[in-house]
């Protein structure tokens, strides 16, 4: 083989030589591999270097005087770029969770094909024996909101005023809603759009659920200025679930929790940051600072006997009328 003269290009030949090598007894003899490249001993050892520095899982083996990829260990390259296992990992399972929410191809357009075409070339970044699936989720349910999103990144990102008919869960039938959509949140397997709506009864930041939009949302103009006190980098800092409350003021929220919900908290944490106030055989307490919403009592409810507010007062008697409509509801239904 004539000398090469491009490093890219060498490490490529070298990377496809040591993947074929592969088996605990295979291994590459550098003279060989020289010859096989048409460079000097000198020139590969850097290269062999260089690749190892980058991650490339190269292992001298003494006894069979040659190298070898090491068994277990994924290595790849893409174009330009080296990719190390834990790369190459990571990519896979980018792979299987938008595989998850890609079920339907109505919903992302043309991004399944895309993505199939970046699994088909994984899999030839990675071993045989990792070609079957071992990555699983729950099963998600249909969702229709997902048609509108690349509608409406379009709008955020050209700042295009938008109109659409909303029908609200609790209406019988639509209404108009013209609004300046400012972001997309998704939260508890659905999508929002967030921003300002031009309907003078709505909050200063209004969020719809993107599956209750009947019809097509069309373009309305364009808008330029968002509210002085609009900070996305912080609007979502002090908020659990969707939903900001009007005048919300953030609070500190004491929270105990059974020794095993606590350990489960520590170890998921629904709200991050927080505090770690006490941890001992019988129970855990953390403290959060939170604007309460509906979002945050259903979360709280949703532990049951394993977690009680301590902080603040008024939260404390909320969460106990609460359970009580809740057992009420139970004992109405027997």
């Amino acid at each position: 083989m004539p000398k090469n003269n491009s490093p890219v290009e060498r490490y490529r030949r070298i990377h496809e030589i040591f993947s074929r090598s592969r088996g605990r007894d295979a291994v590459v003899k550098l003279q060989d591999l020289a010859d096989t490249l048409g460079i000097s001993l000198r020139q590969l050892n850097d290269d062999i270097k260089y690749l190892r520095e980058e991650g490339a899982p190269l292992e001298y083996l003494p006894a069979l005087r040659g190298w070898r990829y090491a068994e277990g260990r994924d290595f790849a390259m893409v174009d330009d770029q080296l990719l190390t296992d834990d790369d190459v990992l990571n990519i896979r399972m980018a792979i299987e969770t938008f595989n998850k929410i890609n079920n339907q191809e109505k919903v992302f357009g043309d991004l399944p094909d895309i993505f199939r075409k970046i699994y088909r070339a994984s899999r030839k970044w990675t071993r045989p024996d990792t070609h079957q699936k071992y990555i699983y989720f729950d099963p998600l349910p249909r969702y229709d909101g997902g048609k509108h999103l690349k509608f409406f990144l379009t709008a955020i990102e050209e700042s295009r005023r938008v109109e659409f008919q909303y029908l609200a869960f609790h209406a019988q039938t639509p209404k108009t809603v013209v609004f300046d959509p400012w972001f997309l949140r998704h939260y508890d397997r659905r999508w929002y759009v967030g921003g300002f709506s031009h309907d003078a009864q709505e909050g200063f930041v209004r969020t719809f659920p993107l599956e209750r939009i009947v019809g097509e949302p069309v373009h309305n103009g364009y808008f330029h200025d968002k509210p002085p006190q609009y900070n996305a980098e912080t609007y979502w800092k002090n908020i659990y679930g969707i939903t900001v409350p009007p005048g919300g003021q953030v609070e500190a929220i004491v929270l105990e929790l059974t020794p095993i919900q606590g350990r489960y908290f520590l170890s998921t944490p629904f709200f991050e940051p927080f505090e770690l106030l006490e941890q001992t055989p019988q129970r855990v307490v953390v403290r959060l600072r939170l604007r309460v919403n509906i979002d945050l009592i259903r979360k709280i409810g949703s532990f049951g006997a394993d977690a009680r507010v301590l902080a603040p007062e008024w939260l404390v008697q909320h969460m106990r009328e609460f359970f009580q409509k809740a057992l009420q509801a139970a004992l109405l239904s027997e």
